[in-house]
């Protein structure tokens, strides 16, 4: 069997999901579902839930999930590859992984999507805003090609008529290039400052586009035969020789910050492309690196995503500190305003990231007074739980003690303890209090409460921040089954997937739960500017006699009619 993704979906098709987990953990019987110790973490009471019709498994405790090949995967340290012939093997069937002409056949494509990409930037009336824009960035025009920087022009269908005659529209989407839409497919980026994504010989793979208005900020290309975002780091290619030469790393998150760190000389700068650290992409720093030096902008480091990101690190055998910069500071702003010195500087006085994290509990409590230590060390309590290291897990206690002015013995006893938690089909997780509209939908998408077509006449993927669209994307480009979702999306976005669909929360009313999340997520200040876009866009076309162009653009009216509607709260 050639491998593609319908024959990984043929194989776990066949996979006894219960069966293959039971080998390493414990399982029972808990209404529609199966529990267990989770085996990636010390789990003292079951937080592993298992959904065998699904095909999904997640830990409430620890964060990991995903399909079967993913437990496959982590438990047996396998690859992707590996993790699926051994299932084959097991129901019987034959896989073999991607040919090299067909890797190379994608690869050529998007080289020559890059360089379509550069040359709009560099020889397109419409590029001069993204030239303006890089200039102002302190990024020299000399410096576009190391980078491959471009640009996408406005319109939805530029790259679709230049590339889908010849390699044809199925193949673009494939590659993360169109999108298929309920009616056709269109230009995934439009009217965006261009940074290619590079594997590690520094051949283009992926793309992300930067917006110069609007939302999302940041459009990255979802995962491809090529491109995995958990499992790579931008700009390691160029950053190789400055790791190599101080075995430590700079990560960072975007794009931006990469290229003003690597053109201000710390040339050991890499990006993790958001604040969701994967194990993949800390086995890849591993390769290169003794330690890690993080550096995410304020607001987002003391995310819970980025603190798991930090334990990955450490429990991969890394050395990993923190930089503190002021709030609302972020790396690429730091070099630009104070130059190289200043972010050299921030780094040296880096501090580790155990350390950093304790120091966030305690501004948050007094620890003056016995309760304000009881919280304390409630808070603290997951986060030693899933540091593996046992030297990290002492060096915890002894600071704990002594800022807490207790002894290290009674720290340590306390810590390994769990409060006591009750699972049942009603239970929800303390996180599901903090949902926003994002994760109701996502949840009732992912339990088949809805489809896609329920809210997809109001809300797009664009509609959804970066580390949710993943997901709806794969929804919006017609994938119907559970269990083949997971193979259109990269390690992170597979765990949050596996979160959503197992989080044991019910709504009572599902179609006033779909109602007012997508009211909240559609604002109508924002669908009523696009109707004034959209109605200028009418014109021109009308004007120009482009009729079929007028037609689609009236069918996107339609569509954001509807949108106002919802958004306003009417029928």
């Amino acid at each position: 069997m050639k491998g593609n993704r319908a024959d990984v979906q043929a194989i776990k098709e066949r996979v006894d999901v219960i069966g293959l987990i039971s080998r390493y953990v414990s399982l029972n019987k808990s209404g529609a579902n199966f529990k267990g110790r989770c085996p990636f973490h010390k789990d003292d009471t079951p937080s592993m839930v298992v959904n065998a019709e699904k095909g999904l498994w997640h830990c409430f405790g620890c964060g990991e999930g995903g399909d079967v090949i993913a437990f496959l995967m982590k438990i047996e340290r396998l690859s992707f590859i590996e993790a699926v012939k051994r299932l084959a093997a097991e129901v019987g069937m034959s896989f073999e992984g991607s040919e090299d002409g067909e890797r190379q056949k994608f690869r050529g494509i998007t080289g020559e999507a890059a360089e379509y990409f550069a040359a709009n930037l560099t020889g397109h009336a419409a590029g001069r805003k993204a030239r303006e824009y890089l200039l102002d960035r302190g990024y020299y025009e000399a410096s576009w090609p190391r980078y491959g920087l471009g640009y996408a022009l406005p319109g939805w269908d530029n790259l679709k008529r230049r590339f889908g005659p010849r390699h044809g529209e199925g193949t673009l989407v494939e590659l993360g290039l169109l999108v298929r839409g309920d009616e056709n497919t269109y230009d995934r980026f439009r009217d965006r400052t261009i940074f290619p994504i590079h594997d590690l010989s520094g051949r283009p793979i992926a793309f992300g586009g930067r917006a110069f208005d609007g939302e999302p900020k940041y459009l990255n290309s979802p995962k491809t035969p090529l491109f995995d975002k958990g499992r790579l780091l931008y700009g390691l290619s160029w950053a190789r020789d400055g790791l190599a030469a101080t075995r430590t790393a700079i990560l960072v998150e975007g794009y931006t910050d990469v290229l003003t760190l690597q053109q201000a000389g710390l040339t050991n700068c890499v990006g993790s492309m958001g604040t969701s650290l994967t194990q993949g992409q800390a086995d890849l720093l591993k390769r290169f690196v003794d330690d890690v030096v993080i550096s995410y902008d304020q607001d987002a480091d003391g995310g819970a995503a980025a603190i798991r990101g930090m334990q990955i690190l450490r429990n991969s055998g890394l050395g990993v500190r923190v930089v503190q910069l002021p709030s609302g500071e972020d790396p690429d702003g730091l070099v630009r305003r104070e130059g190289g010195e200043a972010m050299k500087a921030a780094v040296e006085a880096a501090v580790p990231f155990h350390r950093f994290f304790v120091d966030r509990v305690l501004a948050e409590h007094d620890r003056s007074t016995a309760r304000g230590k009881e919280r304390i060390l409630d808070a603290v309590r997951d986060f030693y739980q899933a540091v593996r290291v046992q030297t990290l897990r002492e060096e915890l206690e002894r600071y704990l003690a002594d800022l807490l002015d207790l002894s290290v013995e009674s720290v340590r006893r306390e810590l390994p303890r769990r409060r006591e938690v009750h699972w049942s089909d009603r239970d929800a997780p303390d996180e599901v209090e903090t949902w926003g509209e994002e994760e109701v939908l996502l949840a009732l998408l992912l339990r088949g409460d809805i489809s896609w077509d329920r809210i997809s006449g109001v809300a797009s993927p664009e509609s959804f921040s970066e580390e949710n669209r993943p997901i709806v994307e794969a929804f919006s480009s017609g994938v119907e089954e559970l269990s083949a979702l997971t193979d259109h999306l990269d390690e992170e976005s597979s765990r949050r997937a596996s979160y959503f669909a197992l989080a044991p929360v019910r709504f009572s009313d599902t179609d006033k739960a779909v109602n007012d999340a997508l009211a909240r997520l559609v604002p109508v200040p924002e669908v009523e500017r696009e109707l004034r876009d959209l109605t200028g866009q009418l014109e021109k076309a009308a004007e120009a006699g482009d009729w079929d162009c007028w037609n689609r653009l009236m069918e996107k009216k339609i569509a954001l009619k509807a949108k106002e509607l919802t958004a306003k709260g009417d029928e």
